[in-house]
């Protein structure tokens, strides 16, 4: 049965006003691997050797959303993955940002409680919206962080690298890795270095 949000598949109880499910707390160091998008997983080579992200266009998650179940097995075969990044852009409704913070809070629950470990992807919003956007992510994680899909925008750079440092003022992660298209990263973070696709676009 399709509809309802996917609550007809599953509701999970939320430690936050909101409602957002909480991320489980990953535990471990990350190793170094070869990273892939989404797009990619389906058909992806030895992806037990592989770590799995989200950091493309959202349209091409709207399928995850949809059919979370058609892709447990697909999520199952890699050695990591990030938490799915529907986005908070900084000009969309509030509203708009919270149901996208819902869908990868509920999509991370979702995958864990079928034996999917998941690195939490730490997404806030502006820093007006910092005490919202910040609810339901766990302290003492590995996390990831990425600045994919950021504009060159010097405004929007610097609300980016405030969101970063409450990220590491409140939860205090135990790594982070940091997604990447650029070849500076804050000092301390993991760099992981995303190419631009054939065509240049994000």
């Amino acid at each position: 049965m399709r509809g309802l949000l996917n609550q007809n598949i599953a509701e999970f109880i939320s430690d936050n006003p909101i409602g957002f499910p909480p991320v489980l707390r990953y535990t471990g160091q990350v190793e170094k691997v070869e990273w892939i998008n989404f797009d990619a997983a389906v058909t992806a080579k030895n992806s037990t050797a592989k770590g799995l992200h989200f950091f493309d266009s959202d349209y091409k998650l709207n399928r995850l959303w949809e059919y979370p179940q058609r892709y447990i097995s697909v999520l199952r075969r890699f050695k990591y993955v990030v938490q799915p990044d529907f986005s908070l852009y900084y000009d969309f409704p509030v509203a708009l940002q919270i149901y996208n913070k819902f869908r990868n809070h509920w999509l991370s629950a979702y995958f864990a409680v079928n034996d999917i470990q998941i690195i939490p992807n730490i997404s806030l919003s502006t820093p007006n919206n910092f005490a919202w956007s910040i609810m339901g992510y766990p302290e003492n994680s590995v996390v990831a962080f990425s600045d994919i899909g950021c504009s060159r925008d010097k405004e929007d750079k610097a609300v980016l690298m405030e969101s970063y440092k409450e990220m590491t003022d409140k939860l205090r992660p135990s790594q982070i890795l940091y997604f990447t298209r650029s070849k500076t990263a804050p000092e301390g973070a993991t760099v992981i270095h995303i190419p631009y696709r054939k065509d240049g676009k994000e």
